[in-house]
């Protein structure tokens, strides 16, 4: 059913309906050259509100579709938009497992409150991150949905797929970006009985992309929560164009979905390995190729 109507509506919206919604202009910091309409949260919003069933999680999809919503109106800066973040990282603490580990270590009391807040909001970032590019957030967060069981995600996302595709006819938007910022980590928490650690590598490509974006503007000395165009799909679509950069990270996703489902210490440390030697690529090449990275 979240097929249909996230197929119908993304349909509809793009073919009779596009100027009606926010676009996403392009800029120097965007990979686009016309303006896009952002309908792809919509759709999912809607189509997800009409399956689910759970009062708590509906909650939580309002709030995060809100400020996302808002954010494609106004532009928020990053100073605004972390209240907002924490607000929806609250509601979560309601719906998410009420005990916490890492790699089957158990944490208490507020230092695990405070840890699992941590861990959703640099996850929502995550998935906004990674939407970056055409279908990118959509695909790999799609596979993941389905590989926990998570169907009315997953089909939902899959029927606005088709639209997002290169090159896109339809964003997501920041409405889109935060439903799957906000249902997707805590889903996979919940699968994993609240275990952060391998909830962390299950989602280990988005997980990659917010610490590694984190420390390289940290080392390039600039803000860290300022947005630009040096992800790592920015990196690759220079080098290998979008539709291979676009199979490459999703199989990087999938083998970090795959290792997270093995739920062994051994997991992390091969996700590690592989976390690592691709920053130092990404950087080793950045210096060769005089990209910004």
């Amino acid at each position: 059913m979240s097929f249909v109507i996230s197929f119908c509506l993304s349909l509809i919206f793009v073919r009779f309906f596009a100027q009606k919604f926010p676009v996403d202009l392009p800029s120097s910091r965007k990979i686009h050259k016309v303006p896009i309409p952002l309908t792809g949260g919509i759709a999912i919003f809607v189509a997800l509100l009409f399956v689910e069933n759970q009062t708590k999680m509906v909650l939580l999809i309002c709030f995060a579709f809100l400020f996302g919503i808002l954010d494609d109106i106004e532009e928020l800066s990053y100073k605004i938009k972390l209240p907002f973040q924490l607000i929806i990282a609250i509601v979560q603490l309601i719906i998410g497992p009420s005990e916490i580990y890492f790699l089957s270590i158990p944490l208490h009391g507020i230092f695990a409150k405070t840890i699992q807040t941590f861990w959703f909001m640099s996850m929502f970032n995550a998935l906004n991150m990674i939407d970056g590019m055409d279908a990118l957030a959509c695909s790999t967060s799609m596979i993941s949905a389905f590989l926990i069981g998570e169907w009315r995600l997953g089909f939902a996302i899959a029927g606005f797929l088709p639209f997002n595709l290169p090159k896109a006819k339809s964003f997501l938007g920041n409405s889109g970006s935060a439903i799957l910022g906000a249902v997707l980590p805590i889903s996979v928490l919940v699968f994993f009985k609240g275990d952060i650690g391998y909830a962390t590598i299950f989602l280990g490509y988005p997980a990659y992309e917010v610490v590694s974006s984190f420390l390289r503007r940290i080392v390039r000395h600039k803000n860290p929560f300022v947005a630009d165009k040096n992800h790592t799909h920015h990196l690759f679509m220079k080098k290998i164009g979008v539709w291979r950069t676009l199979i490459f990270l999703i199989i990087f996703s999938f083998l970090c979905n795959l290792l997270g489902l093995a739920e062994k210490f051994w997991s992390f440390a091969i996700f590690l390995a592989i976390c690592v030697s691709l920053f130092i690529y990404c950087f080793s090449k950045s210096g060769n190729s005089n990209l910004d990275l």
